[in-house]
């Protein structure tokens, strides 16, 4: 036994990213497979062979309503091959549940057959069929149903909160695909794949969310406080600020406000505004019209279109331009925009959310940033506390990354060293709960035995009570410090033009904008002098 060590506290609920990557992977499958099809029965077709690797069922149909001069029509399994859908001559037994299912625009879940009441009717029918439970979801598009889809299990199932959602967004990537056959002829081919590609886009942000998912761990009051006010405000579309520094974990905040509204089941759209140059960011946030500009060949989707209906999330809102920053107030007053070189308002439906680390307060005293904005995006403000804020759930974080690692790497981690964790208390974490994770995920990999430890040299020498030497990296780092400085001082913190500081000092305005960062200078005080 070791005795100079302390027990994990148990408990906390590790992500599952193992069991959901590979279901939104077959998303991609599906929505490549479906943009090679030319006609409705094609695209329907493949459905089941392409979805029963990744989901536990034993018949499929669909039901498709699309307006036409044919009117309804049912898909069904082909009596020859069950792997294909073909289209009905009879309406099949499940179209109670179907049918309820595209009047309430709502999945219907049945766990357990024999204990199902609503749909009494075709209970003994299914159950004869050898199906022990079933579902159903809609084929949807922002504006016009378009259908549902049915499945059924000869195995009973719990309707699992994420089983449910992965179903609905396949039942939307149907629906996104029906529409582009149904309407083609009106529109040409890049457009239908440029649609399509940027559902793909944000399906791979979901499978990255999957894969690198975390819950919101701790238990302190600071924490609490925030958690109190994300359940107020996520049922509500009000527009929500999230402040806080680096690392604290403003995007988890973001997805819990998504998660726990009404906008739950549609997209979950990333931006970070700080990564796209200013002069595209327009066309990445509003799309662009062919011939737009330069370079512009064929039209492009914004991530405002593709979160349509769903929840964007502008993460370093204070890095957006100032003509960009127009617009996105258009957005919020009057939900609608024109794409870049476009003539045509588009409307819009989403929530948007944004965060920032840096003091917009500021930013708006020094005029780069609009104060109209400011009071749009403010609606709901929340502060994330610092790591350093919340030191009662440092035990909690590293017990939940120590396990999380672990589980990764094929290992087995049962205690704490006492010293670390006396460590990991005391150090003050100017990277907050993303410093942390590094650490650990660094111990996790380069320890051997069932106790986990840390070489004290990785955290910063200055919140162990030392002094640390003043190195040649400091020192030049000190030396840049001030000649920027001065260069913003005399520039009244202009960054680009002729008398901006770039100039003066020769070099690159975006070379001088990531020093700034990386050197943590506020640029916006210098506005004020």
């Amino acid at each position: 036994m070791i005795t100079n060590a302390i027990s994990i506290i148990p408990g906390t609920s590790m992500d599952a990213s193992a069991q959901l990557a590979p279901r939104y992977e077959a998303l991609f499958v599906v929505s490549d497979c479906l943009r090679s099809h030319q006609d409705i029965e094609g695209l329907v077709r493949v459905l089941p062979i392409q979805l029963q690797p990744v989901l536990d069922f034993n018949y499929m149909s669909v039901f498709l309503n699309t307006g036409s001069a044919d009117g309804a029509s049912w898909f069904v399994p082909d009596d020859h091959d069950h792997s294909a859908l073909t289209l009905a001559r009879d309406v099949p037994i499940e179209q109670a549940h179907v049918s309820w299912v595209f009047e309430h625009q709502q999945p219907a879940i049945i766990g357990k057959l024999d204990q199902e009441v609503r749909f009494s009717g075709s209970k003994r029918l299914l159950s004869e069929r050898g199906l022990q439970s079933c579902c159903a979801v809609p084929i949807t598009i922002a504006n016009r149903r378009l259908g549902a889809m049915f499945l059924g299990s000869a195995r009973p199932c719990r309707g699992a909160d994420e089983e449910v959602r992965f179903l609905s967004f396949v039942g939307e990537r149907v629906a996104i695909a029906v529409d582009d056959v149904l309407s083609q002829e009106s529109r040409d081919d890049q457009g239908r794949s440029d649609n399509l590609y940027k559902e793909n886009l944000a399906l791979r942000e979901e499978v990255t969310s999957a894969s690198m998912f975390e819950e919101i761990v701790g238990s302190s009051e600071a924490l609490n406080r925030v958690l109190a006010h994300v359940t107020k405000v996520a049922p509500t579309d009000a527009t929500v600020l999230i402040k806080g520094e680096s690392g604290t974990g403003k995007e988890l905040i973001a997805r819990a406000i998504h998660k726990r509204s009404n906008r739950s089941r549609r997209l979950f759209v990333r931006v970070n505004c700080a990564a796209i140059p200013p002069s595209l960011i327009a066309s990445e946030l509003f799309g662009h019209e062919k011939g737009a500009f330069t370079g512009a060949t064929q039209r492009h989707m914004g991530r405002f279109e593709l979160a349509n209906g769903g929840t964007i999330f502008l993460d370093e809102i204070g890095d957006i331009p100032a003509e960009t920053q127009i617009t996105l107030l258009r957005v919020l007053q009057e939900r609608e925009f024109e794409r870049v070189g476009g003539t045509h308002p588009i409307p819009i439906d989403v929530r948007v959310i944004a965060a920032t680390n840096s003091d917009l307060n500021a930013a708006v005293e020094a005029r780069t940033f609009r104060l109209d904005l400011f009071y749009r995006l403010s609606v709901f403000p929340i502060q994330v506390p610092s790591l350093r804020e919340r030191p009662e759930d440092i035990l909690l974080l590293a017990a939940y990354f120590i396990e999380r690692y672990t589980s990764k790497a094929g290992k087995k981690i049962r205690n704490i060293e006492r010293r670390t964790l006396e460590w990991l208390q005391a150090y003050d974490w100017p990277g907050n709960i993303r410093e942390l994770q590094n650490v650990v995920e660094r111990a996790v990999i380069l320890g051997d035995g069932e106790t986990f430890s840390i070489d004290q040299t990785w955290l910063q020498p200055e919140t162990r009570g030392t002094t640390a030497p003043i190195t040649l990296a400091a020192t030049l780092a000190n030396r840049e410090r001030e000649m920027i400085t001065t260069a913003l001082e005399k520039s009244r913190g202009r960054i680009s033009g002729p008398s901006g500081a770039a100039g003066k000092l020769g070099m690159p305005r975006t070379t001088l904008e990531s020093k700034i960062k990386s050197l943590r200078i506020n640029k916006h005080q210098f506005r004020c002098a």
